[in-house]
């Protein structure tokens, strides 16, 4: 074998090390994503994320016209606190998008529809005019799935008609 052979042996041994690292590491990071898409949207529908959903659709209801300073101010820390936890996932889910932990593509499909309803029969009024980090992260989360979303997806989503949410158990979303 001659030592022209010996480089190209070694050159094309490292180059497959290297592409075969690479493909690992591109395979690991989409299924990490894919896993993270899917257990924020297990959390979105799980029990705890589900009765917090309807206890703070029902504080929304019952208190319309109040922002979230006033409903803290009338209601105290704990009576908003299911409020604050819906508000914390979107806030967490805005996160993961700006820090590509998730898989971009599936997030109009699985959140769209119900962060429509928040955002326009609540966030968009009483939260987003806030000065506050969480307010910022929320519009932008709106701003990003407007761009992110197809005008069928858009369609589809109840937003904040109350009819279409209408279920026999609760208020809304």
């Amino acid at each position: 074998m001659s030592t022209v052979d010996s480089v190209v042996g070694v050159v094309a041994g490292l180059l497959g090390v290297f592409t075969g690292a690479s493909l690992a590491r591109r395979a690991a990071d989409h299924q990490r994503r894919i896993t993270s898409t899917f257990d924020l949207h297990r959390e979105l529908h799980g029990p705890d994320m589900m009765r917090a959903r309807h206890a703070a659709g029902e504080i929304i209801e019952q208190h319309p016209d109040l922002d979230y300073h006033e409903l803290r101010a009338l209601l105290g820390p704990s009576g908003v606190a299911d409020l604050h936890h819906v508000v914390y996932f979107f806030q967490r889910l805005w996160i993961a998008i700006e820090c590509g932990a998730v898989r971009e593509e599936h997030v109009p499909r699985l959140f769209g529809d119900t962060f429509s309803w928040w955002y326009k029969r609540t966030f968009r009024s009483t939260l987003v005019p806030t000065p506050t980090e969480m307010a910022r992260d929320i519009e932008a989360l709106w701003h990003w799935l407007e761009t992110r979303s197809t005008e069928e997806q858009r369609q589809r989503w109840r937003g904040d008609n109350l009819q279409a949410w209408k279920r026999p158990d609760g208020p809304g979303p």
